[in-house]
This record gives structure tokens, C-alpha cells and sequence, in this order.
């Protein structure tokens, strides 16, 4: 009996999906300074304005907070941070671009990753001499490869900042490709080239720059997600030929609650099993 192909969480659609978010407005360096200009503002607010009226912003603040908090919490269909969550366990498996079905066979095409990242070795962070012309490379690299995603083979990305420092300075994408031949010629394009040698000839000295690669062949990768919104490899979106015949944007997060999906073996096709028992 044939396997049941695997079943897509999400639906198709004709534009890429774009869940990037912003790692810069979040950065604790940035973060330390909206909290001191806001207290010097209370501040002020107690100097120029009596003691019970300069009280009312900071109040109205607190209460806007613990009534949305309670609310959110006793009410779970207002709860925004499950928007998006996928309830149940799923799995990133990568659909077929010529047909967009995901077929039934687990961890079937490689894959490379890619990490690429920067950090601000510097106690103003984020607002640290060159960290402006770092961020708008580190941009200009995030928005060249999701044009140009099919012609690199670009399956998705993720941003991510590093908790080993407090001041949390080191942002990374994680990038997944189809094969390391785009990567490279990403990696070519006047555009990164351009973000290399400012970061390597004349970029400052307390910006930190660096990338990772690894190659995965099929059957060496597996993921598991519970109760999550698309992440990493599954918010990836990959161009297919869908079933109408015209072109679709496939997320590939599917259900991992049933079959060979449930266990870690299953996941990877069971090649590293088979390897130990040979």
C-alpha cells in the first residue's frame, strides 16, 4: 500500500510570503535609550506640571498594559500572540517545485543553510560609528536574495539576535538554499561584494562580520515544530508549478501528528537508522 503524500498546514499562494520582521528597532541598545529619553521626559513632565497630573501619561500606560494583559489571558481568541501558530506538531518538508506536492518520501532534496551575520563589539551598539552603513549592507543583502529567490534557489530566511551578551549585538539571517551553486552566485553579486568589502577593507574595527555553510544531502535533516507559527526551514516559501498549472508560493510545513513524521528517524527517511544497523 502506497504511502499518503504528506499534508500542507498552509494554503498556496501567488506572492512570496515575507516574515522577516525587524531585528534593529528591537535591539537592547536601542531599547536602553527609548527607556532613558522616556524617563527624562517624566522627568521634565514633574518639573514644568503638578505632582498628580504629571502621573497621568505613565498611569494610562500601565493601565492600557495590565488591562490588554488580562484580557489577552483569560481570552484566548484575543490572544495576537497565538496569530499564526500552527496547533500540533509539524515538520518542513521541502514540496516538489515541478508538480508543488510534497509527495511522501520524508527529507527528499538537500538543502544548504547559511548563517550570516554581524555584531557592534561597541557599548553604543547599534548607534556605534559604522553600524549604519553595516545595517544598510546587511539590508540591501536581505532584499537582493528575496527578489532574486528563484533565480538563487533561496527557500527562505529567518533573522535571529544572539543572547551570549546582554546587549544582545550580534544579528544573523539564516538562509536556506536549494544547492551551494546559488548561494555562490549570490554570494558573487555586485551587491554582497560590495557588503564584504566594507565589512573586510574599511569597515571599523569593532564590527564583528561572519558567515556558516553547511551542505545537507537527502536523508540527513529532520524538524519537528509544536504549537508554532512557520519557523526557520517551514517559513520558508518555494516556487512551484501548482496544480492549476500557473505558478505558487508553497510553504513547506505539514503535518508531522501522523506517520513516518512522528519520530526523528521517520523524519530523516530513516538513512541514519539504516546506517547504524549495517
Amino acid at each position: 500500500m502506497a504511502s499518503k503524500d504528506f499534508v500542507g498546514l498552509t494554503k498556496p499562494r501567488k506572492t512570496r510570503h515575507h516574515d522577516t520582521g525587524d531585528m534593529v528597532s528591537e535591539n537592547s541598545t536601542l531599547i536602553r535609550y527609548s527607556l532613558l529619553f522616556g524617563a527624562a521626559g517624566q522627568i521634565a513632565l514633574f518639573v514644568a506640571l503638578p505632582y498628580r497630573v504629571a502621573m497621568i501619561p505613565a498611569a494610562l500606560f500601565g493601565l492600557h498594559a495590565l488591562i490588554t494583559t488580562a484580557i489577552q489571558a483569560s481570552n484566548p481568541s484575543s490572544n495576537a500572540y497565538m496569530d499564526g501558530v500552527l496547533v500540533g506538531r509539524s515538520s518542513a518538508q521541502l514540496p516538489s517545485k515541478e508538480t508543488g506536492r510534497f509527495g511522501s518520501e520524508p527529507a527528499a532534496y538537500p538543502v544548504v543553510v547559511f548563517h550570516f551575520g554581524v555584531r557592534f563589539n561597541h557599548p553604543l551598539g547599534l548607534l556605534s560609528p559604522g553600524a549604519k552603513q553595516t545595517i544598510d549592507h546587511f539590508v540591501a543583502c536581505n532584499n537582493l536574495v528575496e527578489e532574486r529567490a528563484d533565480e538563487y534557489g533561496m527557500l527562505g530566511l529567518s533573522p535571529w539576535r544572539a543572547a551570549e551578551r546582554g546587549s544582545n549585538n550580534t544579528l544573523m539571517m539564516v538562509y536556506y538554499f536549494r544547492d551551494v551553486e546559488g548561494l555562490n552566485k549570490f554570494a558573487h553579486d555586485d551587491v554582497h561584494r560590495k557588503a564584504w568589502d566594507y565589512l573586510a577593507k574599511s569597515g571599523p574595527k569593532h564590527i564583528g562580520f561572519f558567515h556558516e555553510a553547511f551542505c545537507v544531502p537527502p536523508k540527513a535533516y529532520e524538524s519537528i515544530y509544536g504549537n508554532f507559527p512557520p519557523l526557520l526551514m517551514g517559513a520558508a516559501s518555494v516556487l512551484c508549478v501548482g496544480e492549476t498549472g500557473d505558478d505558487a508560493w508553497v510553504r513547506p510545513t505539514v503535518s508531522a501528528d501522523l506517520g513516518a513524521l512522528r519520530s526523528q528517524f521517520g523524519r530523516m527517511g530513516r538513512a541514519f537508522k539504516e546506517t547504524l544497523d549495517t
